[in-house]
């Protein structure tokens, strides 16, 4: 039988993923990044305390040494990744790479240069943003994921659902709206650039919404889900048996 050697911070075991939590209290549904229903294997989750919705979208200097501090925290639970629920959390993953020894991928916008380069660079990509007025081609380009492709971008901050529920924090959140707001937004892209290619939903609170936007556009949709889930799947791989 086999022996297990104690872990001497693990509070307990078995954790495919640590996801770092931005200091917010919105409702996170079926899907969202922070449920954790939404994965087929088991994540924990470590709160960046301070560190709210706000001052991730706007960049506010100061947090780095927290956000170091909380991963290595999940590294020392024993979790084989590290991701977050903030497209945004881009701006540390540097920072945690360097004070960590196990993958990191913090933000789904990781996927922009793959998703880039399924495809030929003249093809438009969508990017579905919480926050347009701070995402940018100097965000991606400062932040190592801007593709050469050209990037169209939709922010949902102004928007009546998303803004007050996600932004503001009200307390509440009505998916059905999100899901309407999420599908205009992108099928404005496509209005705009009929020859789009793709779409990233940015925002962790979007994968709910990605069948959604698939089924009405028939595009190829990616989101923090399926990021995370492909970073989990290298690191637990799986016997192969069959017939030949």
């Amino acid at each position: 039988m086999a022996i297990y050697k104690k872990r001497p911070h693990a509070e307990s075991y078995g954790q495919a993923v640590g996801i770092l939590l931005l200091d917010g209290r919105a409702p996170f549904v079926p899907g969202d990044v922070g449920n954790a229903s939404s994965y087929a294997y088991p994540v924990v989750y470590k709160t960046v305390e301070g560190l709210t919705t706000m001052r991730c979208l706007n960049q506010e200097p100061g947090w780095e040494d927290k956000v170091v501090e909380a991963a290595k925290e999940l590294e020392r639970q024993g979790v084989r990744g590290i991701s977050s629920d903030c497209g945004f959390m881009i701006q540390y993953q540097d920072a945690v790479c360097d004070a960590v020894r196990i993958p990191v991928f913090l933000s789904t916008l990781l996927q922009l240069p793959f998703i880039g380069r399924t495809l030929a660079p003249e093809r438009p990509i969508g990017v579905v943003t919480a926050d347009s007025s701070n995402f940018n081609e100097d965000f991606m380009r400062r932040t190592g994921t801007l593709p050469p492709n050209p990037i169209v971008i939709r922010g949902l901050q102004n928007e009546p659902e998303f803004g007050t529920a996600v932004m503001q924090e009200k307390g509440t959140l009505d998916s059905d709206l999100i899901a309407d707001e999420v599908e205009t937004a992108c099928r404005d892209m496509v209005r705009e650039r009929p020859d789009l290619a793709a779409i990233l939903l940015e925002c962790s609170l979007l994968p709910p919404y990605a069948k959604r936007v698939q089924d009405a556009l028939g595009l190829p949709v990616f989101d923090f889900i399926s990021l995370i889930d492909y970073a989990e799947g290298g690191t637990r791989q799986r016997h192969y048996a069959g017939n030949y």
